[in-house]
């Protein structure tokens, strides 16, 4: 009996230790790498089986993979946003010395080897973008990996290069260097497809894509291209993108919001509100009944991998009904201060308004949010917003100042005496009046700047917006008061000349 217990005990423990050791490899993990993280760190940390995926960016760094059953991907599965550049010149971007290693959708760049596989087996390397580096590509010692949909150009000295291996695939790649291949070892060049070379200058008689005659890689080891394509569509798998629109983000509770899904290339979806609730459809409605912050996202998936994006919805606390929600007037304005005429922007900020009126301080009112006015007199004008709603009104104000132009002298052109031989040279003159003898009295009389100036004044002061309409009787008056003065001094051949005034609307 005490056997049989003692042994039992020993059963159980044995099943204990087995199921430890279960529970340490656990589960294959899915690890995320942003911009600004690193790479390599990932690698450390990751476990065989684990999948490290690469969100879009730039990268730079040289990452040393010695950790059997990895994958490493791009997040997007798109090698145009995802880039790896070496450490320096004289590093390699991957450096593969384990098996069944995956590494997909790069572009992988400026190192001294973009891909370098040493040592290993059964690895797969494709949909990448390997340019820029001293070798594209290299293998030594490595067997029975398959390498296939990759974009190798411009590295300078081979795109790839074979070192004392063999039992490899090489298929449906784009290979465009100054010298593409080199293989000093047997390796299988094509299968379904061969690779499209850009130094092939064989023909395709029969017009199928394929070239009528092999591509050497080397006759001596027999690496042959059986296969060579005319042209190379890379085939980069379509990933979902997940978009939607909300109505609204921010409300009272309860907050009823409207979900439309607009996501691309998505053949599933669904839905996580951010308080245990989830859905599956692409449009509906959901009412968060409780104040707080709800984080919504939409997850979408096809056959080549799934994408994520979420918006937070501020449910804020409904307002007691017993105390009455007032507006709060608030305004801005591109500028305060300036010369005549002057025409600002106004920019309304006010709370909890049902309505809005502007006054401008000349008597113009507007109700638009954002009005823009034009002062045509200088002077101080007080701009008053005032907001209202059912249960009360809330003003602010600002002072707009509106200056006379620095160049007085440029209005008085709006006087014309076309008569050369009796023109007064108004901007000649060092006296502080301008005189003319009459013929016909002999009396000397003056006509001041400051007579012309009231004129200049009024010319400016309507400069603007205004209607012609609406100052024409006031021009009008000027004329003739200014027909009035130059007749006190002048003969009656200067009373006939033309005055000219120049108004600005």
């Amino acid at each position: 009996m005490i056997k049989s217990r003692t042994f039992r005990w020993i059963c159980l423990f044995a099943i204990f230790l087995a199921l430890i050791a279960i529970s340490e490899t656990g589960a294959a993990d899915n690890i995320f790498v942003s911009p600004g993280e690193s790479i390599q760190e990932a690698v450390d940390n990751a476990l065989p089986g684990d999948t490290i995926f690469v969100k879009p960016g730039e990268y730079n760094e040289s990452v040393q993979i010695n950790q059997d059953n990895l994958t490493i991907i791009s997040y997007s599965k798109n090698p145009h946003n995802t880039v790896i550049t070496g450490a320096n010149r004289e590093s390699n971007v991957f450096k593969v010395i384990a098996s069944n290693v995956t590494i997909s959708g790069f572009s992988v760049t400026d190192s001294k080897c973009g891909i370098y596989l040493n040592g290993a087996k059964n690895c797969i390397i494709n949909n990448n973008i390997v340019s820029g580096n001293s070798i594209g590509i290299c293998l030594s010692k490595s067997e029975n990996n398959t390498l296939s949909n990759n974009i190798v150009s411009s590295n300078a000295d081979c795109g790839i290069k074979f070192f004392t291996s063999s039992g490899n695939e090489i298929y449906s790649n784009y290979f465009n260097n100054t010298n593409n291949a080199k293989d000093d070892n047997i390796n299988t060049w094509n299968l379904t497809s061969g690779n499209c070379w850009s130094d092939y200058t064989g023909k395709d008689e029969n017009g199928d894509g394929v070239g009528d005659n092999i591509y050497a890689v080397n006759r001596r080891a027999k690496s042959m291209d059986h296969r060579p394509l005319m042209n190379f569509t890379p085939e980069f798998p379509v990933m979902p993108e997940a978009i939607f629109t909300s109505n609204v983000t921010v409300g009272y509770a309860p907050l009823t919001v409207e979900f439309t899904d607009v996501s691309e290339n998505a053949s599933s979806l669904s839905w996580s509100l951010g308080n245990l609730e989830t859905s599956n459809s692409s449009d509906f409605l959901h009412t968060f009944a409780n104040e707080g912050n709800y984080t919504v996202i939409l997850n979408v998936t096809n056959e080549n991998g799934s994408d994520s994006t979420d918006v937070t919805i501020n449910v804020l606390k409904a307002p007691d009904p017993s105390v009455p929600v007032l507006p709060e007037a608030k305004f801005g304005a591109n500028v305060t201060v300036g010369y005549v005429p002057l025409t600002v922007q106004f920019f309304d900020f006010s709370k909890n308004a049902d309505s809005l009126s502007w006054s401008f301080g000349d008597g113009k009112k507007s109700c638009c949010p954002y009005p823009i006015h034009t002062f045509c007199c200088p002077g101080n004008y007080t701009v008053s917003l005032k907001a209202k709603n059912d249960n009360s009104s809330s003003s602010a104000c600002v002072v707009i100042q509106v200056l006379k132009p620095t160049n007085q002298s440029s209005t008085l052109d709006s006087v014309n005496l076309e008569d050369t031989e009796d023109t007064v040279n108004l901007e000649k003159s060092k006296d502080p009046g301008l005189s003319r003898k009459s013929e016909s009295n002999g009396t000397k009389e003056f006509l001041n700047k400051e007579s012309l100036e009231s004129v200049e004044n009024f010319v400016l002061s309507f400069t603007g917006t205004r209607q012609l309409a609406e100052v024409g009787p006031s021009v009008e008056h000027e004329i003739l008061r200014l027909m009035d003065s130059v007749k006190n001094f002048a003969d009656d051949s200067l009373s006939r000349r033309d005055v000219k005034i120049f108004l600005c609307v």
